[in-house]
């Protein structure tokens, strides 16, 4: 729609006017003498609505009521924000206030279990301390030194590892005297050996069958005469003891018809630790030396008698071997 000046009453265009920011009143420019390549303020104002303005800044009246009541109520809203927030923020202390008693009051609690665990660990401290005075004192009193009392503790240890080993090999038999040869096969023999002793063993009654020692490499008579033993471990223990007890009822067993060759005796013995089989041989030694006749293991036990009318004697170790016949 088509706009008039409000100064000279003539028809203008909006692009081409000035709009006064107060009033909405058009104006061409050069009727309010503004050039048409200036830039119009953004909030221009026309004369008349400017002499308004003035007669209302006029010292008379500097200030309105409205103006002091909105004056009034934008405060009093400021304030009430301003107490909000501080009880809000007040209310945030007083809970992290209790939070922080709470925390200090099971930290007490840990604290409290914590010095209850420290003086039991004290008391623990001070029986075992008391405990090792007492003992102190009777190895003094006795006159037995540490040292001998740890040389016995591990003396006593070695006894009882050897013990569980033997008890490990309680299914197992050692037979010796059975000639080496290349690509035998040991499970076969061990079978032909028990036939001899008028025992038939199935290849289910034997567990495994080898021979134990390193392989020697020495082609001597002396060293082929002296073939390593094969230890054979059985399904059950009671088979293991009928072999043992015909082997001692067929004393005399060869290799005739078992291996090729010159026929070797055959000795089938129970299957003894290291420890076990240095003391039987130590004992049989002494018992030729000192004439006694029988010395024999059951049980992977060392056992010797003179004579049949006299005690079995156990040896659990070389002191025992000393204290029946003396040191060297």
């Amino acid at each position: 729609m088509a706009n008039k000046c409000n100064q000279c009453g003539k028809f203008l265009s909006p692009t081409e006017g000035a709009k006064c920011n107060k009033c909405n009143a058009v104006f061409h420019r050069s009727c309010v003498n503004i050039s048409p390549d200036s830039r119009l303020p953004a909030r221009w104002t026309c004369r008349g609505c400017r002499g308004q303005e003035h007669k209302n800044k006029s010292p008379v009246n500097t200030e309105s009521p409205s103006v002091d009541i909105f004056i009034d109520a934008n405060s009093t809203e400021n304030e009430k924000t301003s107490e909000l927030s501080l009880a809000k923020e007040m209310k945030l202390l007083r809970m992290e206030l209790i939070s922080v008693t709470r925390e200090m009051t099971s930290f007490r609690l840990e604290l409290a279990r914590m010095n209850e665990n420290i003086v039991e660990f004290n008391k623990r401290v001070d029986n075992v301390e008391e405990r090792m005075t007492s003992l102190e004192e009777k190895f003094s009193s006795s006159g037995v030194s540490k040292d001998e009392n740890l040389h016995d503790i591990i003396i006593q240890l070695k006894a009882d590892i050897n013990d569980r080993e033997q008890n490990s090999l309680l299914n197992d038999v050692q037979i010796t005297g059975v000639p080496e040869r290349s690509g035998e096969n040991v499970m076969h023999l061990t079978q032909a050996i028990a036939n001899k002793l008028g025992m038939a063993l199935d290849s289910r009654d034997i567990v495994s069958a080898g021979r134990v020692g390193p392989h020697r490499l020495s082609t001597s008579s002396e060293e082929r005469s002296r073939p390593r033993p094969v230890i054979v471990r059985l399904a059950r223990r009671s088979l293991r003891d009928d072999i043992i007890k015909a082997a001692r009822v067929r004393r005399g067993t060869d290799t005739t018809g078992v291996t090729d060759g010159n026929p070797t005796r055959v000795y089938i013995n129970e299957h003894l630790t290291r420890a076990n089989r240095l003391l039987f041989y130590k004992a049989r030694e002494e018992g030729k030396r000192h004439g006694w006749r029988f010395v024999w293991t059951r049980e992977g036990r060392v056992h010797m008698r003179r004579e049949t009318d006299t005690a079995v004697q156990r040896i659990r170790s070389e002191n025992d071997l000393i204290k029946i016949f003396g040191s060297k």
